[in-house]
């Protein structure tokens, strides 16, 4: 039975609107209750062209709908029965089950469509205004408290770093993307990390907050061993951010054994750009996401470097496109690092900013580069 047939059957008898579709757009099936609320919402159909609203706003609910296993809000403006947008509040998450060689989203739909709201929301300008206006101030706290809390300068000793921070263009939301690096007490050892705290928002940016101070205290401890400080950043969200997840990827710098080691959860693989062009990405280990372990151990790989080196950790908003697989991007951002010619880590950390600008997919960007 096909992913939309097999959709249909076991949703028919629910009485709110459901649907499966593609990250493409591409309607792959629905229930009787979406048929009959939106006749045009027919399997084979694309939906960007089933809203009124923005392709960008409605590819972008949809990103976020396929990277969660959980249901998230959020809201549809589709054309009803009756010829007219009609705002649809729900949840949706990713149908990992449908295999159609592309993201899938499984959407419930509760229909908020009232003329008579309508006709009072039309009349709330003032209200409408308001509310901008704290969306806006909350962006500009949330941004500053991010911007704060990167460090101004990532000068270390024994390395050249070079770093940079972009917020997400869309709307007026903020992420949780951050860097740091650290010399580790007692020690001629560097701490490199990158992370990011899965949302956007005042909140996920208060989150990046803490854990990079946790960090930092773990390391005062065991900042030589990456997998002791991936697990003590675990157990802090586990314990105290139970809502919370967020991808690490955390590296420390031996200069006297000229090794690097590294313990990943969850985050996209740094690359490692070696001086003769050749570039590998550091993927021996990816443990789970901060939060989601349930226990498990984290782990740590070693990898030598030698004078030229540069390694290159960046964010999931640089490499990652809808409908494009990671590997794709992931692919295109090392073909773009194999072409530089004696490059330095601000030369790499610019040019990967400025090729990652065009992305159709609203996300933070942070890129942290270290040559060896």
């Amino acid at each position: 039975m096909l992913a939309g047939e097999l959709f249909g059957s076991i949703t028919r008898a629910v009485s709110e609107p459901m649907l499966l579709v593609g990250l493409s757009g591409e309607v792959l099936g629905h229930n009787a209750a979406m048929r009959r609320l939106f006749p045009a919402v027919v399997t084979g159909a694309n939906l960007y062209r089933l809203t009124s609203d923005s392709p960008e706003r409605v590819g972008d609910t949809l990103w976020r709908w396929a990277r969660s296993g959980e249901p998230m809000a959020g809201a549809l403006a589709l054309i009803g029965a009756e010829g007219r947008p009609r705002r649809c509040h729900g949840f949706g998450s990713r149908a990992a089950w449908a295999d159609v060689g592309e993201p899938v989203v499984q959407v419930r739909l509760i229909s908020t469509f009232d003329r008579e709201r309508l006709r009072r929301m039309a009349v709330s300008n003032d209200r409408e205004r308001h509310l901008r206006a704290q969306l806006e101030r909350e962006h500009e706290i949330a941004l500053g408290l991010q911007r704060s809390l990167l460090p101004e300068r990532v000068d270390a000793a024994e390395l050249d770093v070079a770093a940079q921070y972009a917020p997400t263009a869309y709307g007026v939301e903020v992420g949780g993307d951050w860097y740091d690096v650290f010399p580790i007490p007692g020690s001629d050892h560097i701490a490199l990390v990158i992370g990011d705290v899965a949302g956007h928002g005042l909140s996920e940016a208060t989150v990046m907050s803490q854990l990079r101070s946790v960090l930092r205290a773990a390391a005062l401890d065991d900042g030589r061993r990456p997998d002791r400080v991936a697990a003590r950043l675990d157990a802090y969200v586990d314990t105290y951010l139970p809502a919370s997840m967020a991808t690490m990827c955390y590296a420390v710098y031996d200069p006297a054994a000229r090794e690097l080691s590294y313990a990943n959860a969850g985050h996209v693989p740094p690359m490692l750009r070696r001086a003769g062009g050749a570039c590998e990405r550091l993927e021996e280990v990816v443990d789970p996401p901060l939060g989601c372990s349930l226990g498990g151990a984290h782990r740590t790989a070693r990898v030598g470097v030698d004078p030229g080196d540069l390694l290159v950790c960046y964010t999931d908003g640089v490499v990652e496109q809808r409908r494009e697989s990671l590997d794709v991007g992931l692919a295109r951002l090392a073909a773009l690092l194999t072409g530089f010619a004696d490059p330095t880590p601000k030369d790499v950390c610019t040019t990967v900013m400025a090729w990652s600008t065009p992305t159709d997919h609203a996300d933070d960007r942070a890129v942290l580069v270290a040559g060896f």
